[in-house]
């Protein structure tokens, strides 16, 4: 059996392999739960292209439970991010009550058989805004701080690119369905496509940059 191997699933399985190098001994157990989450990521993805390819059955609630494990790692994420500068853990459950609600109510309508498409656009924009919000508070920050080399930082870079560009995305749906004749696959998952590669290039490259940390550290002492 071929595995359903896509542009998208490489660049899971390359960022899996990042983390778990740099991230297996980090001493922040929300770092190394990364290692975790991109695991559930790409099972989830391969799961969701082989139905896709290989079934006529709907991979629409794979993905929707898979969004519940989205939202709660990645707002917890930025919480943690967060810490360094305030607590904002308020605001942390109130967002996620309010996708719960937004979600148990969408996904009843269509009896969770149909992607919760607009849970998931409001998602999307509310991790750009928490994106903005970081970078406000990185300008707000009296320490210097080497941007280059700062793993939070571009960490959040590649959540920004991946969560904009599927906001406007969604927005123009209509129009990037077609498909594009030379390669005969849509405006949109061309779209997605190089999102995913921008996404998980920017996580690869905050993990090494966050390894490269900890050896730097660990040699000082």
């Amino acid at each position: 059996m071929n595995l359903p191997f896509t542009v998208n699933t490489a660049a899971e399985l390359i960022c899996l392999l990042v983390a778990a190098f740099c991230l297996i001994k980090d001493k922040t157990p929300i770092w190394r739960y990364f290692i975790v989450y991109l695991l559930l990521t790409f099972v989830t993805e391969m799961t969701g292209s082989y139905l896709r390819k290989m079934t006529d059955i709907s991979n629409a609630p794979l993905y929707n439970i898979y969004l519940l494990i989205e939202c709660g790692f990645i707002s917890c994420f930025f919480y943690h991010l967060y810490l360094q500068y305030t607590n904002k853990r308020s605001l942390l459950l109130i967002w996620l009550c309010i996708f719960m609600v937004m979600y148990v109510l969408e996904g009843l309508q269509f009896h969770f058989a149909k992607f919760v498409n607009v849970t998931a656009s409001t998602e999307s924009v509310v991790f750009v805004l928490a994106s903005l919000y970081f970078y406000y508070l990185i300008l707000r920050d009296d320490q210097y701080i080497v941007l280059n080399s700062y793993a939070p930082f571009w960490w959040v870079n590649g959540t920004l690119i991946f969560y904009f560009g599927s906001t406007a995305t969604n927005i123009f749906n209509d129009y990037l369905v077609h498909e594009i004749k030379l390669i005969t696959m849509s405006i949109r998952y061309v779209t997605y496509s190089i999102l995913n590669v921008l996404l998980y290039a920017c996580w690869s490259y905050a993990f090494i940059c966050r390894f490269l940390q900890r050896k730097y550290y660990s040699s000082s002492v």
